[in-house]
Parts: C-alpha cells; structure tokens; sequence
C-alpha cells in the first residue's frame, strides 16, 4: 500500500521535520517527543494498493540511497566545518542536540521525495 496524495506526505515529512529540528536546537533534546504526532499519518491520509510493484520498489529504494547519501554529506560537512573552521569545538558542547538528525533526515526525505515525484512525472 502507498499514499494516495504523495505530495502531502512528502510534506508532511518536510513540516514535521523542520519543526521537530527546530524544536530541538531551541528546547532540547526533550522535543523528539514531538514526532509522536507524525504517527497520525497512516490515518489521515488514504492509501491505494501499488499497481506496478517492480517500479514502485525500485524508485523507493533509489529515494532511501540518495537521502542516505545526501545526509552522510551533510553530517560530514558539519563535521569538517566543526573541526576545521570553528574556534571552539561546537559539535561537543551541544552533543545532546545531535538528535536533532533524527528529524533532520524526514527533512531531507521529503524534500527529495518531492524531488523525485516531479522527476518521475516528467518522465
């Protein structure tokens, strides 16, 4: 089964992303209880059974790489950045806000989902 309406799950991901991010670098780590709410999904949206299972497989798999990939980067830049162009050691002091890449990554899923919807439509 799939989303019917891709687009609003995707970003759905992006808002529940964003916000939980936000939280957590303002409140702390505490604020990862906010996902909790993106449990509601499965229930708000409606589902249809997936027509072309091949297909539908192969570009989710291809969607979960390129976020993977796209979230390694970024997580080694802010690494590289950390270490090479700040004073202090930031990534250490605020260790227990790196949860913040739980949300982070429902971010960056929808907004490359979103990427990837318009690419397949246009094909």
């Amino acid at each position: 089964m799939k989303y019917k309406n891709l687009l609003f799950a995707y970003s759905l991901e992006i808002i529940f992303g964003l916000i939980t991010s936000l939280l957590i670098i303002i409140i702390g780590p505490n604020a990862i209880a906010f996902l909790a709410l993106f449990a509601i999904r499965p229930f708000i949206l409606e589902r249809e059974k997936i027509s072309n299972q091949d297909k539908f497989w192969y570009y989710s798999f291809q969607l979960g790489k390129y976020v993977l990939f796209t979230l390694s980067i970024i997580i080694i830049g802010f690494y590289l950045i950390n270490e090479f162009f700040l004073s202090t050691n930031a990534l250490n002091n605020f260790r227990d806000r790196m949860i913040v890449l739980v949300p982070f990554y429902l971010l960056v899923h929808g907004i490359i989902g979103l990427i990837a919807k318009r690419n397949i439509a246009n094909e």
